[in-house]
């Protein structure tokens, strides 16, 4: 599989620590973003052990006989992903019992795996940082936030009582808490296909339609896809870490 990549993370113009943690390793076939709560040594340490966890247990010597560039079910990636939430979620207990830390401490994840033999593109989250796919002038949001403001909006909750609701508080992450298995969905990679991972640092502040203007202006230069979609986050306040990773099937 042939695709070009390009990526940042950034603090913001309020935080004074960046809590969020992206790995792009093209050699995995790889792409995390994960951001962290809890605040400096909580969220940014929480992020980094998730991060950590997903490539240590893809690097080549820790791989066993079963691999994804074998041919195995599907079920077999999906329990290899799951088992690396919960690698990280005892490495996070651990950490927080050692820090003695009172509250909470974990992280969001939303990421990509390429899996070779299926040709596939297998994306999973818990949180609310999300993935978008670009296809043929169209922008989809391809995950949904796992968050206290979806839940009321599938419940038809009236306009009223949802915006009372943050749209931050969040309902599944990695952490010092209940352990979650990730949400996962597959995808048939088309060319010219752009997918976009991001935290909420950029969705809370970009529309989907502000988005796609974007990637249809840059689609041919990623990296400065990521800078505007950067620079528009600041146009807004930059309240937030913001990350974001664009992946294009070439």
């Amino acid at each position: 599989m042939m695709y070009n990549v390009s990526f940042l993370t950034d603090v913001g113009l309020v935080r004074e620590h960046n809590e969020d943690t992206v790995l792009v390793d093209t050699r995995l076939h790889l792409f995390l973003v994960a951001d962290g709560m809890g605040g400096h040594e909580k969220g940014e340490i929480a992020s980094q052990i998730l991060v950590d966890s997903f490539q240590n247990a893809y690097s080549p010597q820790n791989t066993s006989e079963m691999n994804d560039d074998t041919i195995v079910p599907l079920v077999g990636v999906e329990d290899r992903l799951n088992n690396c939430i919960k690698v990280a979620t005892d490495k996070i207990f651990a950490y927080a019992q050692e820090k003695e830390i009172d509250g909470t401490i974990g992280t969001t994840v939303v990421g990509l795996k390429y899996i070779t033999y299926s040709r596939t593109w297998v994306i999973f989250h818990l949180g609310d940082s999300r993935a978008y796919l670009y296809r043929q002038g169209s922008l989809t949001q391809v995950t949904t936030d796992h968050s206290k403001y979806e839940e009321m909006k599938k419940n038809n909750m009236s306009e009223e009582e949802i915006e009372k609701t943050g749209k931050n508080v969040i309902t599944k992450a990695i952490g010092n808490f209940n352990a979650f298995e990730l949400e996962i969905d597959y995808h048939a990679p088309k060319i010219k296909d752009i997918f976009l991972l991001c935290s909420d640092g950029v969705s809370d502040l970009c529309s989907n339609e502000e988005l796609l203007r974007l990637i249809i202006q840059y689609k041919n230069n990623l990296e400065l896809l990521c800078i505007q979609i950067k620079n528009l986050v600041y146009t807004r306040g930059a309240k937030d870490n913001l990350s974001v990773i664009a992946i294009e099937i070439r």
